[in-house]
């Protein structure tokens, strides 16, 4: 009896203890209430990483890294007032994977896309390593845009 008392008890205790500590899922700093994937095209997400409100900054990330290197950077900026938004290329971080081509041209083409789909017109673009010729390559397909 006294076996099935303690059993009892311990699955009680278990029990009660797990759901007061289970949490709803929550949205994460990096979304900020905003989509953190965006489809550039049919099948093909990224990671994007939108915090803040104000100016537009969008941080592309060096190679082989993602928009989580940028995570001091987000904080700062937002401390600034700016809104600022990293982008995890396709085949980094948590962005899909497809099969296909990754050039700069395909690259430009999908922060274009991000741009649009977030209706950004004036933003600073910045880039660490890849992501600065990633970004030189943007501004030279689209003058600029």
């Amino acid at each position: 009896m006294k076996t099935l008392i303690s059993t009892v008890s311990l699955l009680c205790v278990v029990m009660f203890n797990h759901s007061a500590s289970a949490q709803a899922p929550r949205k994460t700093a990096a979304s900020a209430g905003r989509a953190a994937f965006i489809e550039v095209e049919s099948n093909v997400r990224l990671h994007v990483t939108d915090l803040g409100e104000g100016k537009p900054i969008i941080l592309i990330h060096g190679w082989p890294l993602n928009d989580a290197m940028y995570e001091y950077q987000y904080q700062y900026f937002v401390q600034k007032g700016f809104r600022v938004i990293g982008i995890s290329l396709r085949g980094f971080g948590k962005s899909d994977r497809p099969f296909g081509r990754y050039d700069f041209d395909v690259f430009s083409d999908d922060i274009k896309v991000v741009m649009e789909k977030l209706k950004i017109n004036d933003a600073l673009l910045g880039g660490f390593s890849m992501g600065g010729a990633v970004v030189l390559h943007y501004m030279d397909k689209y003058k600029g845009a």
